[in-house]
């Protein structure tokens, strides 16, 4: 399931992964869209898509759901990721 919102100076987006299901590289392609969308450079927030995806599948693995939301704004991109009874939160500023 994904959900987006959008406010003038930031735009999120939710994607909530079942335990039952495997996560595949979902989290990275999600993250991989919203830098399409808004013409950020891959290499501009270096090892944020790795650093998500490694996280997100520790999580699963430990059978829980995981919530990502992924909010973008003019000076960072911010990932949440919420499962296994916790929430990380990892971020790259945007130069």
């Amino acid at each position: 399931m994904a959900r987006s919102s959008r406010r003038d100076d930031l735009e999120a987006v939710t994607l909530k992964l079942p335990a039952s299901r495997p996560i595949g590289d979902l989290p990275r392609v999600g993250l991989a869209s919203l830098l399409r969308i808004h013409r950020i450079e891959p290499s501009e927030i270096g090892d944020l898509a790795t650093s998500i995806q490694e996280m997100a599948t520790e999580m699963a693995a430990a059978g829980s759901d995981v919530v990502i939301d992924y909010r973008v704004s003019t000076t960072e991109v911010a990932v949440d990721l919420t499962g296994d009874g916790r929430t990380l939160r990892i971020s790259a500023l945007r130069s």
